[in-house]
């Protein structure tokens, strides 16, 4: 005989719950007390006769057990929310959000957002930014572009963007200096490192410099704060390409030596399987990738 199904409120509670991994922050978005969420997650454990959450202090954790069931509970609540929607007449529109870093946000999509409302005039786009990874089980988000070398558990993960990179610097920075490309021209001035010196070390260990010190200059861990750094003469920078090329052009930043750092990192998108049953999540990621093959 199966078991009958735990009430609604219940559920809700704890998927909110297990994606906040707060009973405070799940209590504002479904306006309730904690007292209320951590009731309606007891119940449900009572039901189920399994401990869904360790309760530790100021924080919680998961168990096995509500390790296993936050993905089949927020998919069906998703599937709901769509069901809702076919009959809503509020709810013409699909809603659709997608979570990427500032600098791609900024410098390769926003110029191609009028090319997407004219494909998607029914699609509601939310863009959430942030350089973190995204942990889909607890954050309401349907795609996400993510940099790295494109290996995450639970997801399918499609390579949109290549990157390379170029030291780059304002040019009233070197002057003449830039006539003569050699290492001294690296010693004589500050690096500007994008979050950590792993970049600038491979770059000048492919350009054979080891008299270069890597690790040092200064970190800035935001590539917008980082290029304007750079424009404001306050160092020499690695940069993409795709984050400065209006600036090269414009000739505010140079770009010194010829040799370009190529890694195995890129741009992927990034969602788990089951989000790609949403018709509007499949297609606004294949508009996505094809933006993707003509930007570089």
């Amino acid at each position: 005989m199966s078991r009958s199904l735990p009430p609604l409120n219940s559920l809700r509670a704890y998927e909110c719950a297990a994606r906040h991994m707060s009973f405070s922050l799940a209590s504002a978005e479904l306006n309730v007390t904690p007292a209320a969420v951590s009731h309606q997650v007891k119940l449900l454990e009572n039901h189920l006769g399994v401990s869904l959450f360790i309760r530790l202090t100021r924080k919680l954790r998961l168990t096995t057990a509500g390790e296993r069931l936050l993905p089949e509970v927020s998919e069906a609540f998703l599937k709901l929310r769509e069901a809702v929607n076919t009959v809503d007449p509020n709810s013409a529109n699909d809603v659709l959000t997608l979570r990427l870093g500032p600098s791609l946000a900024a410098r390769w999509l926003s110029p191609r957002l009028h090319l997407f409302w004219q494909q998607f005039p029914t699609i509601d786009l939310r863009l959430y930014h942030s350089n973190s990874p995204v942990n889909f089980d607890r954050e309401d988000i349907d795609l996400a572009i993510t940099y790295g070398a494109g290996s995450w558990p639970g997801v399918i993960a499609s390579p949109l963007l290549d990157i390379d990179f170029y030291p780059v610097c304002s040019p009233k920075l070197v002057g003449t200096e830039s006539a003569s490309l050699t290492p001294a021209l690296l010693l004589n001035h500050t690096l500007l490192h994008d979050a950590h010196y792993d970049d600038w070390e491979a770059w000048l260990k492919q350009s054979d410099m080891p008299q270069i010190n890597p690790r040092r200059g200064i970190i800035i861990d935001d590539t917008n704060v980082l290029i304007q750094a750079a424009l404001d003469g306050q160092g020499i920078a690695l940069c993409s390409t795709l984050f400065v090329q209006e600036h090269l052009d414009a000739g505010r930043l140079v770009r010194l030596f010829d040799t370009k750092l190529k890694n195995d990192m890129a741009y992927y998108i990034v969602c788990p399987k089951g989000h790609l049953q949403r018709p509007a999540v499949k297609e606004v990621k294949s508009w996505l990738l094809s933006q993707g093959l003509v930007s570089l």
